[in-house]
């Protein structure tokens, strides 16, 4: 499948990411329990994937080889703050691997090579020209580097994830960041991703100017959804409670 064919594929459509992290206590973590998930994402008609890692990129690709996949490779070194995709070694392995689109830190932030993002994005792009390259980036001068360097598709997952865009984390989906994007480059692509909960949010996004949206604890993580609603109906139980006393 061609970079044309692919971008076809997704235009528009959902991406589902199939990840479990085992050290947040998450019972889904395993490639059989990812391999499942992407089955009844692939039943529901989700477009592609998002997966993390060689064994759950493997299982998924083998049972679904038409449908897109998102590679990434989370390994963390050190105190780095740049672990999804970090180095050249792992964009290989997902490369090896016959990821469609392979997806990287863009942000401003060095690797633990000591390597920015469009230095990294560079090498990629050298050594793989046909590669579909997504970065994943947090602000509008993250996107307009990653793109310089020569990545295809900018992605909003980490805004509210690094040091300057903390604050953001508590204001959901961020569609002023979607639209910034597409008011500065109208002929990017954009791919949503963060904070989406709902059916009405994964088409603000797409309204806002995002080519696709990637969905993934709203969909694949039950222990960080039965979380949100408990979360929800204590707050208010308690908010009920001290009105009453009031």
């Amino acid at each position: 499948m061609n970079k044309e064919e692919v971008l076809r594929q997704i235009q528009g459509q959902l991406i589902v990411s199939c990840q479990g992290n085992a050290s947040d206590g998450n019972p889904f973590c395993r490639p059989q329990d990812m391999l499942q998930m992407a089955r009844a994402a692939q039943a529901g008609g989700c477009a592609g994937f998002r997966a993390n890692g060689p064994e759950n990129i493997r299982a998924i690709k083998e049972a679904f080889p038409q449908k897109i996949m998102v590679g990434i490779w989370k390994v963390v070194s050190g105190d780095c703050e740049v672990y999804i995709t970090p180095t050249m070694r792992e964009v290989e392995a997902l490369h090896a691997l016959g990821c469609e689109i392979i997806a990287v830190d863009g942000t401003q932030r060095k690797n633990c090579e000591g390597d920015m993002a469009p230095i990294r994005i560079g090498r990629i792009r050298e050594k793989y020209p046909d590669q579909l390259i997504m970065a994943d980036i947090a602000t509008l001068e993250e996107a307009r580097c990653s793109l310089k360097a020569g990545a295809d598709i900018v992605s909003t997952t980490l805004s509210g994830y690094t040091e300057s865009t903390r604050s953001r984390a508590a204001l959901g989906a961020d569609f002023e960041l979607i639209r910034q994007i597409r008011q500065a480059f109208p002929g990017c692509l954009i791919n949503a991703e963060g904070r989406i909960w709902t059916r009405e949010e994964a088409k603000h996004a797409l309204d806002c100017g995002a080519n696709m949206v990637t969905i993934g604890t709203a969909i694949t993580n039950p222990m960080a959804i039965t979380r949100r609603f408990v979360d929800f109906l204590v707050k208010n139980r308690h908010k009920a409670a001290a009105d009453g006393m009031e």
